[in-house]
C-alpha cells in the first residue's frame, strides 16, 4: 500500500472499530467477557503464549534474548531510575499480558522481541521476511512520512514513550543518514526497567540521554527540541493523558518544530475488520484501546495549536500524524 497523506482540513477520524466500541453489540459482548476476571486472566495467559510461540516460529529468540537482556540490564536499574518520578495510576494497569504492566523485568526484557513480532505481523504473508528486514521496512515507512515536514536540519530530537529504544535508535540512524549531522537524540520513558534495557541496547552510546519521566510532565526545559516522536504510545494512554502529552510536546518544541505520532490506524481495513477472537485477545492486553480509537487525534492536535497537520498511512496497519508547532 502506498502511503497517502491528507494535509490541512483533515476530516474527523473514523468511528472506533465495532469490536472495541462498547456502544455496539460486538463491543459490549467483548467487554462483558473481559469483565469476568477468571476469563480475563485466561485470555492474558493465552495471549502471552501465542505471542511467544508465534515469535519463535518466525526466528525471534524470545526466551533466550529475554535472559540475556535481563542479566545485562539489572545492574543498570539504579542509574536508570529517578526516585522523584511517581508513575500515574493509569500506568500501573495490566498491559501486554503482564500483571505489573510495564513496570517489570519481563515487560522490559521482552519488548524488543515483541516489537520485532509486530513488524513481522504487518507483512505476515511474507514468510521469508526476517524480523530485521520487517523492522527496517516498518521504520522506513514511518520516517518517510515525517520527512516532508522537516524544513530545517534537526539539532535535537526526543522520542517520548521510548520503551527499550528500538524506535529511538532507528530514529537516530535515519536522521544521521539523511543529512541531520551531529543531531542529539534522547529517549524518555516511565519504566526504569525499560530504560535499563535501552541502555544495554545502546552499547555504542549513540543516544544523548535516557530520561526517566512521564511523557505528559517531562520536567525538561521548554523549546529544546526540533523533533519529537511518540512511536506506538497513544494507544497505551487514556484520552486525558494523550491530550496532556500533546500540550507537553508543544511546550518542548521550538517554533517550527515537528511532532510525529505513530500508532495503529483507525481507518485501516485490517484493524477495523479484526476477527472477534483476535480482537478479544488484543483488548484484554490493551486497557485503553477504546479511549485511543475514540479520541480524534488530528482535532486534538489542532486544539493544542499545532498546524500543517498531515496524516500518512505508513503501512496497511499504521499511520503517522505529523504536525508543526507555529
Amino acid at each position: 500500500m502506498n502511503p497517502s497523506a491528507l494535509s490541512s482540513g483533515l476530516p474527523m477520524s473514523a468511528p472506533p472499530p465495532p469490536w472495541v466500541d462498547t456502544r455496539t453489540p460486538l463491543g459490549r459482548l467483548i467487554a462483558a467477557v473481559l469483565a469476568v476476571e477468571p476469563m480475563r486472566q485466561l485470555l492474558f495467559l493465552q495471549a502471552r503464549r501465542m505471542m511467544i510461540r508465534t515469535a519463535e516460529s518466525r526466528g525471534i529468540p524470545w526466551r533466550r534474548r529475554r535472559e540475556q537482556l535481563r542479566q545485562a540490564a539489572e545492574p543498570l536499574l539504579a542509574a536508570s531510575t529517578d526516585a522523584a518520578v511517581v508513575a500515574p495510576p493509569y500506568y500501573r494497569a495490566r498491559f501486554h499480558a503482564y500483571a505489573e504492566g510495564n513496570l517489570c523485568w519481563e515487560a522490559a526484557c521482552e519488548a524488543e522481541q515483541a516489537t520485532d513480532s509486530v513488524a513481522l505481523r504487518v507483512w505476515k504473508e511474507e514468510k521469508q521476511l526476517t524480523p530485521e528486514a520487517a523492522q527496517q521496512r516498518m521504520r522506513d515507512g514511518i520516517y518517510a512520512a515525517i520527512a516532508p515536514s522537516l524544513s530545517a536540519p534537526v539539532r535535537d530530537a526526543l522520542d517520548i514513550g521510548c520503551s527499550v529504544g528500538v524506535g529511538t535508535l532507528a530514529l537516530a540512524d535515519w536522521l544521521e543518514q539523511n543529512g541531520h549531522l551531529g543531531v542529539r537524540v534522547s529517549g524518555l520513558d516511565l519504566s526504569p526497567q525499560m530504560l535499563a534495557v535501552a541502555r544495554v541496547r545502546d552499547a555504542a552510546g549513540r543516544i544523548t540521554a535516557w530520561h526517566h519521566s512521564a511523557a505528559e510532565a517531562t520536567g525538561l526545559p521548554a523549546a529544546g527540541f526540533d523533533l519529537i516522536t511518540a512511536q506506538f504510545l497513544c494507544h497505551e494512554l487514556p484520552g486525558h493523558a494523550s491530550r496532556a502529552v500533546l500540550l507537553e510536546a508543544s511546550r518542548l518544541l521550538r517554533p517550527g518544530g515537528v511532532l510525529a505520532l505513530v500508532d495503529q490506524d483507525p481507518e485501516a481495513d485490517v484493524i477495523r475488520a479484526m476477527p472477534p477472537a483476535l480482537a478479544t485477545l488484543l483488548k484484554a492486553t490493551e486497557p485503553y484501546l477504546e479511549d485511543y480509537f475514540r479520541l480524534d487525534l488530528p482535532a486534538a492536535l489542532a486544539d493544542t495549536g499545532f498546524t500543517a497537520i498531515r496524516r500518512v498511512a505508513s503501512d496497511h496497519r499504521h499511520r503517522v500524524l505529523v504536525a508543526t508547532r507555529p
